[in-house]
């Protein structure tokens, strides 16, 4: 009897081994085992059971892992979809679903159509929502105890929900790992704001957890509720083909929103606009405090020797450093890497250094001339909470905060009179796809957490995304972005692969990047694209060069298999790793 066993590597398989007769009555397919592979002993899936194999010697398996199968039939063809569309080997597939179960477990398909549901409301009504969600499947068969996940997308979200839903019976909270823990045996699956980014994982396999969410409903047969205050725009396209129902919870008010057009400030002293600086200025004489928001930590953007003009800058990444102030040294913002603040520069060996650009603490510095008496604190990523402000963040002691879009984890639990955006082109103008609607949704969000005005400091003022915050119009944003995508070919109309190649050597990178685009091109059908080589936007990072290929295609799982059958065809692999991105 022969084994086919597959492994959580990027390797494709199956491989073959012998089934030793004491184990030929015991082993079974979804088991792992332990078996010889290269220089040591690694577990492996077994996929399939044979009688036997083309292989002439093979090695036996040395034993088994598990009293009773990890994975179920269905687990195995959700794993083969997954991997088939995400570019991933089966064995990295099941590598992840067993990673994130922990445990063996039954998993469940019901007879069922899944209803998928949109419903679109401020995040101060999520845990009402979300219990009437339940309490609707409760009504439907109150004999049946049924079993609920709620998906968030982070932990502050949870902390958030946790206390508010005093929901009974067995529902969980968790995050995007937990998606892997859809099966059968749940009524509904509720997913929170399914637009933020963190939904998306960033190492391979680089699954968007919406859609491998939408994978598993359609295996597995529970329903699903998406809950947010500016869900997607790949969800929203669903919802205009019927394939989503969509619910809009109309909220009783909004705040005011002021767009202030930069452009008319021509020689404007500082970061603040005099229009800006007087409705702060009204704010705190009415004693209500104010968010400032820039997505910028620490106090400079970029430091350069005075002497030579180098440029300082992390010697792991291709990527300046950023000094805190507060901190007292340099930052890197891709990696650990620091630098203390006295350090001098490595070429002239001068300590002469000038800082420039914009962070949170220069906004901090700059306000605290014009409003010396407030309490002006600054809040990012790193920002240390107590222990108390963990588990139940709490309104801190400030009239203006001056923050990154760190302070959405208190999204729900904090509200402010006004807030402001100190550079919203800043949000538009990064090189992402997805840049407008992750405007739009930070807009939204923010919006969500003040009483009476949200001000956006602009030079964009005809944007769309800032013409549909000001007008509350959701719809209008949706229209123009939909309208947008489909011109320039992106999600959900067409699909992009991104191809990146990481290694040490940048002239091996650019080389084998070469390579792939050339085999590439002489595979792909007519109606897809493939762009030349190209460096990512920071060439070195984690001192590893990337040169990324893209292909644009109208379906993902026939292009992936092209790509992947393209990237067996290129040589010395070895020295390279290749991450294949599904819509980055």
């Amino acid at each position: 009897m022969i084994a086919q066993v597959v492994f959580d590597l990027p390797l494709d398989g199956p491989f073959d081994y012998l089934i030793p007769p004491p184990l030929v009555e015991k082993i079974a397919v979804g088991m792992r085992v332990r078996v010889s592979f290269g220089p040591r002993p690694q577990t492996g899936f077994v996929v399939a059971v044979l009688e036997q194999s083309t292989i002439e010697k093979l090695k036996p398996i040395q034993a088994l892992r598990d009293v009773a199968s990890v994975f179920t039939p269905l687990d195995l063809s959700f794993a083969r979809r997954f991997s088939a569309y995400y570019g991933c080997s089966l064995g990295e597939a099941l590598g992840t679903l067993f990673r994130s179960q922990g445990t063996a477990q039954i998993s469940l398909s019901r007879v069922h159509q899944p209803a998928l549901s949109l419903y679109r409301c401020s995040v101060g009504r999520y845990a009402e929502k979300i219990r009437k969600i339940i309490d609707g499947y409760r009504s439907l068969s109150s004999m049946q105890q049924h079993r609920f996940l709620i998906l968030v997308p982070d932990i502050f979200r949870a902390q958030m929900l946790a206390p508010l839903l005093n929901i009974e019976g067995v529902v969980k909270i968790g995050m995007r790992s937990s998606v892997f823990e859809c099966d059968g045996r749940l009524a509904c699956v509720i997913m929170v704001d399914d637009e933020d980014p963190s939904y998306k994982q960033e190492q391979t396999p680089m699954y968007d957890t919406r859609q491998v969410l939408l994978m598993r409903a359609k295996t597995y047969g529970f329903d699903i509720a998406f809950v947010g205050t500016s869900p997607s725009v790949e969800l929203m396209a669903m919802t205009r083909t019927a394939k989503v129902k969509f619910i809009d919870v109309k909220d009783a008010h909004a705040p005011a929103v002021t767009a202030v057009d930069l452009s008319n400030y021509k020689y404007m002293p500082g970061l603040v606009s005099p229009a800006l600086s007087e409705a702060l200025q009204a704010v705190l004489k009415a004693g209500g405090k104010s968010i400032l928001v820039l997505n910028r930590r620490g106090s400079y953007r970029i430091t350069r020797c005075v002497d030579c003009a180098y440029v300082l800058k992390c010697s792991r990444c291709d990527s300046s450093l950023i000094y805190s102030k507060s901190a007292g040294k340099y930052l890197c913002r891709h990696c650990t890497y620091t630098a203390p603040g006295n350090v001098v520069c490595p070429k002239c060996h001068k300590p002469s250094w000038h800082s420039q650009g914009v962070g949170v603490e220069q906004v901090q510095t700059e306000l605290k001339k014009y409003f010396s008496g407030a309490r002006i604190v600054s809040f990012e990523r790193a920002t240390k909470l107590s222990a108390k402000e963990k588990t139940r963040p709490l309104l801190p002691d400030f009239d203006i905060l001056i923050s990154t879009q760190a302070v959405l984890r208190f999204q729900g639990i904090w509200q402010v009179a006004m807030a402001a955006f100190i550079d919203f082109d800043a949000e538009l103008n990064r090189l992402d796809m997805r840049s407008s609607s992750n405007a739009f949704s930070l807009g939204r969000h923010i919006s969500d957490m003040t009483l009476e005005r949200v001000f956006i400091q602009t030079r964009n003022i005809d944007h769309y995304v800032i013409k549909s915050l000001k007008s509350n119009d959701s719809q209008k944003f949706y229209d123009e972005e939909l309208k947008m995508r489909k011109e320039l070919g992106f999600c959900p109309f067409k699909h992009w692969i991104k191809i990146t190649l990481r290694a040490k050597s940048e002239e091996f990178a650019q080389e084998t990047a070469g390579q792939v685009y050339n085999q590439l091109s002489q595979m792909v059908p007519e109606n897809c694209s493939v762009m030349p080589p190209l460096a990512d936007t920071m060439t070195r990072k984690r001192d590893q060069f990337l040169f990324s290929v893209m292909v644009q295609a109208d379906q993902v799982t026939s292009t992936m298999a092209l790509i992947r059958a393209a990237l067996g065809q290129v040589k010395r692999r070895s020295r390279g790793l290749f991450a294949l991105n599904v819509d980055p």
